[in-house]
């Protein structure tokens, strides 16, 4: 009776009623961003019209689910994939695929995957200026965009709230440190600025320390003058100056010079030293102890330099005078000459009652060691006392300008 009963149910029922559920395997992920991935898997209908879809979620409970798909009612597994979005950066998924037929439903084996990374705020590195000059500068950053794309900008001026920036530009949305640099201008002179890079991504706004430079003095001319025109063989002479341009307070000046017969370069004098010059831009040097004509320059030591036009010291010859007692009617005027004049002149003037001088005679010099000349002349008395002085010219070819004595007193002739 059973097996008669199970009979019939054969007969009544069809083949097709007794066929399998679908069979679903879930396949990896791909093409995962931050926000997206590409859902892959396989289905096989067993024959029964089967369609599909993917559950996909933060945990096992998955909660989300995908577009589904139609896979047919063949007897061969059929590939799967489609994509889903609007995920969380830097977040592990589980999903699944899942098959639907009359015959049942099959799900895939949960796997998981993690989106890329979603981007932090910029790194900021190595911000300096360098080429600092009167008026510009570059101002330097090194700039990591995390992954996110970046823009920068430089902000600057004379003080912590900037007022200035440099225009805003993109430097992409890599994972590696971008140099970057903005040359600014229109800056004023020696004077302190503060500065710093701005960077923004789509993680926000990471801003750099405050920083700053100082731009350079400009100097534009140099004055120079001395305080008279020539000093003794020997002595020194003062000399003045003044520098012009921005930032001349406390400028740094040197002076150099060029020795006669000036055919080779200025040097450094070794004294005096650099002074810095006054808040107006004067400054004065003492220089000691010359002993042959002298051009003198002055220049700022400051990256950017000016020089003064030359000015040339000139050195008289030192002449000395005595008068040497002699006879009743007449006495010697004698002295020595520094340096040596080798082919030089000597000349006797007396001082007439106007106060001029006038010629007397003259003579030639003769040598009286190694750098030293002497002179003497007789002069015969007169009724009255008289003022004399020796006038030397030196014709060593500019070397030297000619020196003059003191004036000396010759007295009267005495009678018996």
């Amino acid at each position: 009776m059973r097996l008669t009963l199970v009979l019939c149910l054969l007969l009544a029922f069809p083949a097709a009623a007794l066929a399998d559920a679908p069979a679903a395997t879930t396949g990896a992920a791909s093409g995962i961003t931050r926000s997206a991935a590409t859902l892959t898997g396989t289905v096989d209908p067993n024959g029964t019209s089967t369609t599909w879809y993917f559950e996909y979620g933060t945990s096992t409970a998955y909660g989300l689910q995908s577009a589904g798909g139609d896979a047919g009612a063949g007897t061969e597994p059929v590939d799967l994939s489609i994509p889903v979005s609007g995920l969380s950066a830097g977040t592990s998924y589980h999903y699944r695929v899942v098959a639907v037929s009359a015959d049942g439903t099959a799900t895939g084996a949960d796997r998981t995957f993690r989106t890329a990374a979603g981007p932090s705020l910029p790194n900021l590195s190595s911000t300096v200026a360098r080429d600092v000059g009167a008026t510009s500068a570059s101002l330097r950053s090194r700039i990591d965009p995390n992954r996110g794309a970046t823009s920068y900008h430089f902000e600057y001026g004379l003080s912590q709230s900037y007022g200035s920036r440099t225009p805003e530009r993109e430097i992409g949305s890599g994972d590696t440190a971008v140099a970057v640099a903005e040359t600014i201008e229109g800056l004023e002179p020696y004077r302190r600025y503060h500065f710093r890079v701005v960077a923004t991504n789509e993680a926000g706004r990471r801003v750099s320390r405050n920083r700053t430079f100082t731009t350079l003095r400009q100097p534009t001319a140099v004055s120079l003058s001395l305080a008279a025109p020539r000093t003794l063989w020997g002595e020194g002479i003062e000399v003045f100056g003044r520098v012009t341009g921005s930032g001349v307070n406390g400028i740094l000046v040197a002076l150099e010079r060029q020795d006669f017969p000036f055919t080779g370069p200025f040097s450094s004098i070794g004294a005096p030293a650099p002074v810095r010059a006054n808040r107006d831009g004067t400054f004065r040097f003492f220089v000691p102890s010359l002993f042959s004509a002298t051009r003198l320059r002055a220049l700022t030591r400051t990256a950017l330099s000016a020089a003064s036009e030359p000015v040339t010291a000139n050195v008289a010859v030192r002449v000395g005078a005595t008068v040497r007692r002699g006879t009743r009617r007449a006495v010697r005027v004698r002295g020595s000459i520094v340096p040596a004049v080798p082919n030089g002149r000597a000349v006797l003037q007396r001082r007439t009652r106007r106060g001029t001088w006038v010629f007397v005679r003259g003579a030639n010099p003769r040598a009286a060691g190694a750098n030293r000349s002497r002179y003497g002349f007789k002069v015969r008395k007169r009724r009255g006392p008289r003022i004399y002085r020796v006038r030397v010219i030196a014709r060593d070819g500019g070397a030297h300008v000619p020196g003059t004595s003191r004036a000396v007193r010759v007295p009267a002739l005495t009678r018996r």
